[in-house]
């Protein structure tokens, strides 16, 4: 996957394996796991799939995000 992100005025891009998110962003992982960057949430602009990274959704749109009673 492809994470896009703008730490001043211009986007910048890595490319990754996996990552995982944590209260101030995103841990990126290569293929064997190790650490291959960080992006805070406030300069992450988005992450993109790869095409062959691509999932189908049964009515074409991904399900909505499950919501804590606790809040």
């Amino acid at each position: 996957m492809k994470v896009v992100y703008k730490p001043g005025n211009a986007y910048e891009e890595i490319n990754c394996f996996d990552f995982r998110e944590y209260e101030h962003g995103v841990v990126l992982h290569n293929e064997a796991g190790y650490n291959i960057g960080y992006v805070p949430h406030e300069i992450l602009s988005h992450i993109e799939p790869h095409p062959g990274e691509r999932l189908e959704f049964k009515d074409g749109q991904p399900p909505e995000p499950a919501y804590d009673d606790d809040e």
